[in-house]
Formats: C-alpha cells, sequence, structure tokens
C-alpha cells in the first residue's frame, strides 16, 4: 500500500484572450457563417454601384485588419501623433509637475473631477460624436485620478461613459441625427425633429451614469479590493501613477502645461460643426486666408469642418512648440516624439482589426441582407411595439456593424419608410432608438475600436472592464426602453419637436 500523497492539482483559470484575439476570433466567426447559404449576397455601395458579395475566404480573415487600417487610416494618423505629443510631454516632466499639483488642490473633493469631467464630455458626444478623440485623455486622466485614491476602471469610466452617454443621448450628433435623416428619405424629418424628447433623454441618461460612476469611485476608494483590478494594483500604480517627489513646477512646465491645455481646447472647437448654429465666420475666414494669404494656408478645411487629419497636424504643430520650450537637441525631439508614438501603436493595430469585421460584413453582402431580413416582420407592430423591437433590432445589428455612419446609412433608406408607415412620423423616434442602441454597444462590444483602444490603452483586460461596468450598462438599457416607451406615447408628428 503506497503512503504517497497525491499531487496537489492546478487549478485551472480561465483568462480571457487578448483584444487581438477576440477580434480576429468574430472575424473568423463571420467569415464561417459567410457559407451557410442565404447568409450573403448582391449589395449597392454609396454610388449605387451593384456588387455581387459571397462568402469569404481563408486569406480574407488576414486580408480584413488590412483594409481595415486603410479605413481608418485617418483616425490611426491621430493616434500616431498623439502618442508622439504625449511623449514629449511626458518627458518634460511637465505633465506629472501640473497633474501632482491639481490633486493636491482637490484635496478630499477629488471625486467632482468625475462629473465635470463626464458632463463636459458628454456634451461633446451629444453634440458633435465625440469618440474617438478621447483616446488621447487617458494616459492623462488615469494619474489624475489614480492619485486621487481610485482606480484605473475609475478613470476609464468616467473617459468612455461620459462621451458615450453623450453619444447614445444624441441630440445633434451629424454622424447619428443627420445621416439618419438623409438616409430615410422621410419627407418634413429634419434633425430637429424629437429634439426635445433626445434632450431629455440625454439629461437623465448622464445624470445616471455620472451617479455610477462617482459611487463606484467613492466605494473603490473606500475599499480597494473592491476593485475587479486590486490584484494588479501595484502593476497599475507602477504604470501611471505620478511619482512621489514630484519634479518642481517651474515657469517653463507652467508654460507647457498651458500649451497643453489651449492644444486640447482647440481640438475641440474645432471639432464643433459651428454652421449649424449659424456661425459663418470660420468659412470666410479660410476663404480670406487662402485668397489673400496662401503661404499661411492654403489647403485647409475651415474650423468647425475639421477631422482626425487636421487634428493631427495641430497635435504635430504643439508637439514642435512645446520641444522648443524644453529645447534638448533635434535627436532629443525626435527619439521622444517616436518613442511615443510606439507605445500607442497597440491602440492603432486594435482600431484596424475592429474596421476588418465592418469590411467582411460589407463586402459578402451579410450587412445587407442582415439588414433586410430583421426589417420586413416589423411593419405590422403598433406604435410602442415597433420602437422597442426597433431598438432590439438595432442592438443585434450594431454588434456587428460597430460604425454609427456606416450603420445609419446602411439601414434608415429600408427602415425610416417602414417607420413612418407605422405612424406618420414615427421615423423620427426610430432615429432615437438607434442612438440608444448604436451608443450602448460601442460602450459593451469587443467590436467596439473606441474600447478596445481605450482597454489597450489603460491596460486592462475585456472581463475586468465588464466586471465593473455590467451594472451600469443593464441601467442605461433599462431606462432607454423606458424612455423609448414613454417617447412612443408623446404626440408625433413630422416637423414636431417631440418624439
Amino acid at each position: 500500500m503506497s503512503d504517497l500523497k497525491p499531487k496537489n492539482k492546478k487549478k485551472f483559470k480561465f483568462k480571457l484572450p487578448t483584444a487581438f484575439t477576440i477580434l480576429l476570433g468574430i472575424t473568423l466567426l463571420i467569415i464561417i457563417i459567410s457559407w451557410i447559404p442565404g447568409t450573403t449576397g448582391a449589395w449597392t455601395d454609396s454610388n449605387n454601384e451593384i456588387h455581387k458579395g459571397g462568402a469569404a475566404g481563408i486569406f480574407d480573415l488576414f486580408l480584413a485588419p488590412m483594409y481595415g487600417f486603410r479605413d481608418k487610416v485617418d483616425v490611426i494618423v491621430f493616434i500616431l501623433v498623439l502618442g508622439g505629443f504625449l511623449g514629449i510631454v511626458i518627458e518634460s516632466k511637465a505633465l506629472d509637475a501640473g497633474i501632482g499639483r491639481l490633486v493636491a488642490k482637490m484635496k478630499g473633493r477629488e471625486v467632482w473631477i468625475i462629473p465635470i469631467i463626464m458632463v463636459l464630455f458628454s456634451i461633446g458626444g451629444t453634440v458633435y460624436g465625440m469618440g474617438e478623440e478621447t483616446i488621447a485623455l487617458y494616459p492623462v486622466i488615469i494619474p489624475v485620478l489614480l492619485a486621487a485614491g481610485f482606480d484605473v476602471l475609475t478613470a476609464i469610466m468616467t473617459i468612455l461613459l461620459g462621451a458615450g452617454l453623450g453619444v447614445i443621448g444624441s441630440t445633434l450628433n451629424p454622424f447619428v441625427v443627420q445621416i439618419a435623416v438623409d438616409n430615410a428619405g422621410v419627407e418634413g424629418l429634419t434633425s430637429s425633429t424629437g429634439i426635445v424628447w433626445r434632450i431629455i433623454s440625454w439629461v437623465l441618461l448622464t445624470a445616471g451614469g455620472v451617479s455610477f460612476v462617482m459611487w463606484y469611485a467613492l466605494r473603490v476608494r473606500r475599499d480597494p479590493t473592491k476593485s475587479p483590478l486590486f490584484s494588479r494594483k501595484d502593476f497599475y500604480e507602477g504604470e501611471f501613477a505620478i511619482a512621489e517627489n514630484l519634479p518642481e513646477y517651474t515657469k517653463k512646465r507652467k508654460a507647457i502645461m498651458g500649451l497643453f491645455t489651449i492644444t486640447f481646447i482647440l481640438m475641440i472647437f474645432s471639432l464643433i460643426a459651428w454652421s449649424q448654429f449659424g456661425v459663418s465666420a470660420f468659412e470666410s475666414m479660410t476663404k480670406w486666408v487662402s485668397e489673400h494669404a496662401p503661404w499661411i494656408a492654403n489647403f485647409y478645411a475651415p474650423i468647425g469642418n475639421w477631422y482626425f487629419l487636421e487634428i493631427a497636424a495641430l497635435f504635430f504643430i504643439a508637439s514642435i512648440v512645446i520641444a522648443a520650450f524644453d529645447w534638448k537637441g533635434e535627436e532629443k525631439l525626435v527619439n521622444g516624439f517616436v518613442r511615443g508614438s510606439a507605445d500607442i501603436l497597440s491602440v492603432c493595430l486594435i482600431i484596424a482589426f475592429a474596421a476588418g469585421i465592418g469590411y467582411i460584413m460589407q463586402n459578402t453582402g451579410m450587412q445587407t441582407k442582415l439588414v433586410n431580413g430583421l426589417s420586413s416582420p416589423m411593419s405590422g407592430l403598433g406604435t410602442t411595439g415597433f420602437i422597442i423591437v426597433a431598438f432590439l433590432f438595432f442592438l443585434i445589428i450594431s454588434f456587428v456593424i460597430p460604425s454609427t455612419s456606416g450603420f445609419a446609412t446602411a439601414v434608415f433608406p429600408i427602415l425610416g419608410p417602414v417607420a413612418n408607415s407605422v405612424t406618420t412620423g414615427l421615423a423620427s423616434g426610430t432615429i432615437t432608438a438607434f442612438s440608444f442602441a448604436n451608443g450602448i454597444i460601442n460602450l459593451v462590444s469587443p467590436t467596439s475600436a473606441i474600447l478596445m483602444a481605450a482597454l489597450s490603452i489603460s491596460k486592462v483586460s475585456y472581463d475586468k472592464f465588464l466586471k465593473a461596468a455590467w451594472p451600469v450598462i443593464i441601467g442605461i438599457v433599462g431606462l432607454a426602453v423606458i424612455l423609448l416607451a414613454t417617447g412612443s406615447l408623446l404626440p408625433i408628428s413630422n416637423g414636431g419637436v417631440w418624439f
């Protein structure tokens, strides 16, 4: 009889794959589904050119991220330049010095940083669709909230939910409202139709999100073990925390922080579509500069019509100016910029992999098949039933078509007339349902480039994020359903401002 003791078996612990593996796995699943008869077919692009579609192959799995890179090249260029900009600022130690002083001044009131940031970002989200631009702010806000005693997930939710809730409750966001209106083809439907209920919804959704993040932040600060990231607390403090011996906040570093702040203000200012508010001064200024001072600029869009490439140029200029203030030689400048860009390269690759999913969906014709197949049975529903089913329908499609503008372009030529046939004017409420659903999915779906990029730059796994955020996501879904059901009972008419 043996007295050997049984060996202790190592307990298996499931670990979620990296973002790259998740996104490639979803792409592979879609390719496999494309071989099921009836899932693919011909589709028409924005130029009314007909494509035959059809099943995708093995090589397409590896080709998709390359086309995703091509389709998102403007965002990727912006992020790479942004990384270089941050590399130069960090090397100056102005960020450590400035953030350290800010936290010291907010002592005892740090939690109020959260609603200030969230409300500002939510305004950006509801007005012009602020999203990818927030990626720039994770390396800035994470150290602030860590120094205040919160965790990295607090920072992620502050930024992601701040802008995300604004997009969910889009009021003027042209990438949601205007594109949906343009593609619906419903007479009398404008971007101001239904705006009263959209404003009310935005306020309630933002208030709910802010309340949850503040509750979570205070809970984690009181008891750090409540954080899903507690086991790696030392890692995050080493990675993001401000040094205990803060560098001196010299006049030079104050000037650099001033330039740093001005750059972000200019970014936000230049992305607001001023022409929508009747402001034409920037268009006139651009025309004047082009005609009378082309040596300043001759090939740029007016402020308010800027996009990622113009913003990238802004950050590139700011990088050079800040490097001049903290001059350590040309080689140091270039190396600092390149090092900063390299640190953020993984974010660019994740965006490309996520966009590759949309490439496969579109080129196989699965996107068109999915939209047509799910929208046809909806025409026989009543007003409230139609809106709730439309919301669920949008949730499903958003998972595989995360692009807001691409989604609206694919869906609303079909669903706009269907909504109006149920109740005259209901197309407006359908746009609200679309805004809610697409915005929610972009907060949780692994196909969302913004979410996966945020987690990559914050060094947080997808499962840890879900563990912290699931209560607020479920709450947002529940509130969205209530708002849609209530809105459907309000007076509905084309050109009206209610629902």
